[in-house]
This record gives structure tokens, C-alpha cells and sequence, in this order.
């Protein structure tokens, strides 16, 4: 056996123990190790002019299988227009910052997204949430998933089969968007309770991150037919109840964001000085423990509320309105059983799913037709709303800040850019 063979197996001896545990901890098999940890050989002055074991170093590198060329990120519930707004934006992202990194974008009815089509890195599958072979063949190769519930009523069972099949497909990573009050909280909101359910479940996954989102800016686009109208507000809260809204676009930011972030994790991992051997123990496990292999780094496990950079009330919202539209614009105090039936009236609005999403055009920017009402599950918007006048979603969480550098926008520029679609129509 060669001198190089022989200290090789005494470096492997030796440093038996941290293998072993990264090996069982991140489910790595040993050929992986073995590429992700290149023992590197020093020369020392010993009198026999030998190589020292105690000189070796373990250095770190990225394998061929953790390039950006080899990654997948999965997206559920991508025929929704939150979804599709979503994967518009992040395949963008990955396009302009992760080049090679595919999309993977799970959808019930792919029909609807021709709009996703046109991205070179997105790959769009017809899954069958009860279905365990749609999800298997869509999540395969798949290192991390940014979950969005189903809008329908079988969302907790959806997301509880496709979290089944993303530990068959060993998928590390999971991005859950739920909503403020998903805390358990308010079991007395259904819809609210569904996605705790859904929250407990992700829990379980090796690495995971909650974003708990407040009502959006887009919501308002609802009320712009009565406002238009009757100069209305009509509105299941009191007049002083107090809101963050936020903007759909920071939202999708923060969720990009996290996503390069994770795509670009492994090179961020440094090899420890040559002159310090055996540099694998406590600075190097702590890098290992932060890179997770496809992890979420300084994300994760969190739960995060992300809301908007101000506290504001229906007032301020119908105080602005009158501002943008130049007509005397109230607040309606209504019950919710009333708000339902109005909501319910405005029918399904044919628009195409993640339309203009960036920051110089918003979602309802160049007509009138607004977010489609099958898109905003009603009861889910009623929770959001009894949530606010229970007086439980008044808070600026400063969440957002942490993830993309900025508290987001406010909501009055919000409408001022949708200032005609909530003027009244002129012949």
C-alpha cells in the first residue's frame, strides 16, 4: 500500500465519527462524501521525509451533483393566480441569477398557464394531488419546494400528500406561504385552521420556512365596483380596525429572495485554512450545519409574518380613495354574511394568471378586471378580515426587512397606481 493510500485510511480513521453523522443527519451516501471532502496532502520536515497524517486538511467543495445545473425547485398550486404570479417571478429570478436552475411547476390544470410557458427554466406538471405518481415524477430531483395551498377545500389533504411525497423524493427544503393568524390561535376561523394544519406538517419537514402573509394591496381591487358606483366602502371590520396590508410583489420578492439564496448556498461554503488541519470540527460543522446541503441557511425552521410598512385602518384606506378619485369615498360597516354576498356577485373575471407583476405594473394595472374572485377563496378573505377586527393583525412585524432589505410598499401607492380602476367610468 502506498504511502498516500495508507494516510488516507488513517484520515478516514481518524475522522470517522463527523462522517458518520453527517452521513446520517443529511442522508448522504458515502460516495457523496467522499467527493464533497478532498483530503489535501502537506509535506512536512519529518526525518524520513514522509507524509504526516496530522497534516492533512479536510477541503470542502461543491460536487457536480449540488451544481446550480443539477438543481430543481419545485412550485405547487402554480394554476392559481398567486402561483403563477409567483413562478413568473422567481423563474425570472433564477433566470438572471442561477442560470441552469430548473423550475418545477406542479398544477392541476396546466392549461392555464401559457404565460409560464414561454420561460426556458420552467417545466410544468400535470399533478393529481391524490394521485402518489404525478407527484413522485413532478418532485424527483427536486431539493426544495415552495409550498402554496390549494384554494379549494381540500387543501390540507393536498398538502399533506404532497409533503408525503417530497420525503419520499428526500426533498430537504420547504417554503410554506400560509397566512396572518395560522397560529392556532383562531381555531374558531375554519379557514384559518386549515392552514395551521397545513403549518404542523411542514414542522416536520429537515428544513423548513413559514411565511405568514397579511391581507394583500390586490384585495382592495375587490371593492372597486362598489366604490366606483356608490362611493362606498363596505367592510366586515369597524372603521378604526387596524391592518398592515402588504404588497403582492414583496411578498414574491422575499419568496425569490430565499430561493437564490438557497440556489446559491453551497458556494457560499468556504474551505478552512491550509495551515489549520483537521479544520472539519467546530468552524467547519457549523458551516455544514448552515449550508444543510440544500438547506435554508439563516431561515431556517423560522416562521415569519410579512406585512406591510404601516398601520392602517378602513378609514385611511377610504380617506385615500377620496384623495386618488377625488369623490367622497365611506367606510360601510357591514356584517360579514353581507360582504360575502357582494364578493360572491362580482363572478369569476376573466383575466390571464400572473399578469404584469413587477414593480413598474401591478395586478390590475391597464383595465378593469380585477384579481379573479375563484383566485380569492372568500372564506379565507372573511377569516383575514375577522382576524383584523378581532384586533390580532394591527402589528408591523418588520419580517419582510430581514429577508429583502426594505419594509415594503405602502399600500396608499398601492392605489394611487390603480387610481382608474377605482375612479368612476367616463363615456
Amino acid at each position: 500500500m502506498s504511502v498516500y493510500q495508507s494516510n488516507t485510511l488513517s484520515l478516514y480513521d481518524h475522522r470517522c465519527s463527523p462522517f458518520s453523522r453527517y452521513k446520517t443527519q443529511f442522508g448522504l451516501h458515502s460516495s457523496t462524501l467522499t467527493t464533497l471532502f478532498c483530503a489535501r496532502l502537506h509535506l512536512s520536515t519529518r526525518n524520513d521525509n514522509e507524509p504526516s497524517p496530522h497534516l492533512f486538511s479536510c477541503y470542502p467543495f461543491t460536487s457536480p451533483m449540488m451544481t446550480d445545473s443539477a438543481k430543481k425547485i419545485a412550485l405547487t398550486n402554480a394554476d392559481s393566480w398567486l402561483g403563477c404570479s409567483t413562478a413568473c417571478q422567481l423563474a425570472e429570478q433564477l433566470e438572471e441569477k442561477c442560470e441552469g436552475v430548473e423550475l418545477v411547476c406542479l398544477a392541476c390544470k396546466p392549461e392555464r398557464l401559457d404565460k409560464l410557458k414561454r420561460y426556458k427554466n420552467v417545466r410544468i406538471e400535470k399533478v393529481d394531488y391524490n394521485d402518489e405518481k404525478t407527484l413522485d415524477k413532478a418532485l424527483s430531483g427536486v431539493t426544495c419546494t415552495v409550498l402554496i395551498p390549494e384554494n379549494d377545500e381540500h387543501r390540507v389533504e393536498s398538502a399533506k400528500n404532497t409533503l408525503t411525497a417530497m420525503k419520499k423524493a428526500e426533498v430537504k427544503s420547504c417554503m410554506m406561504i400560509s397566512v396572518e393568524g395560522a397560529d392556532g390561535e383562531s381555531s374558531h376561523l375554519k379557514e384559518l385552521q386549515s392552514y395551521h394544519e397545513i403549518e404542523e406538517q411542514v414542522e416536520q419537514c429537515e428544513s423548513y420556512l413559514i411565511l405568514r402573509k397579511s391581507i394583500l394591496h390586490q384585495c382592495f381591487l375587490l371593492w372597486s365596483h362598489v366604490v366606483r358606483e356608490s362611493a362606498e366602502f363596505p367592510i366586515s371590520t369597524s372603521k378604526q380596525s387596524k391592518m398592515t396590508p402588504l404588497d403582492m410583489y414583496d411578498l414574491v420578492c422575499a419568496v425569490s429572495t430565499i430561493v437564490i439564496e438557497h440556489c446559491h448556498h453551497e458556494d457560499s461554503f468556504e474551505s478552512p485554512p491550509a495551515t489549520q488541519p483537521y479544520q472539519l470540527d467546530q468552524e467547519c460543522d457549523q458551516q455544514i450545519e448552515s449550508w444543510n446541503f440544500g438547506g435554508l441557511g439563516d431561515h431556517k425552521n423560522k416562521t415569519y409574518t410579512l406585512t406591510g410598512p404601516q398601520k392602517v385602518t378602513p378609514e385611511c384606506i377610504a380617506k385615500d380613495l377620496t384623495e386618488i378619485t377625488g369623490k367622497q369615498i365611506k367606510v360601510k360597516e357591514v356584517e360579514r354574511s353581507e360582504l360575502k354576498k357582494y364578493l360572491e356577485s362580482l363572478g369569476e373575471r376573466q383575466r390571464p394568471l400572473g399578469q404584469t407583476l413587477d414593480r413598474d405594473r401591478t395586478i390590475g394595472d391597464g383595465d378593469h378586471d380585477h384579481i379573479p374572485i375563484s383566485e380569492i377563496p372568500v372564506e379565507l378573505f372573511l377569516d383575514e378580515l375577522d382576524l383584523i377586527n378581532k384586533g390580532d393583525a394591527g402589528f408591523v412585524s418588520g419580517d419582510l426587512e430581514k429577508i429583502v432589505g426594505h419594509p415594503g410598499n405602502p399600500v396608499k401607492n398601492f392605489l394611487c397606481k390603480e387610481r382608474d380602476v377605482f375612479k368612476p367610468h367616463r363615456d
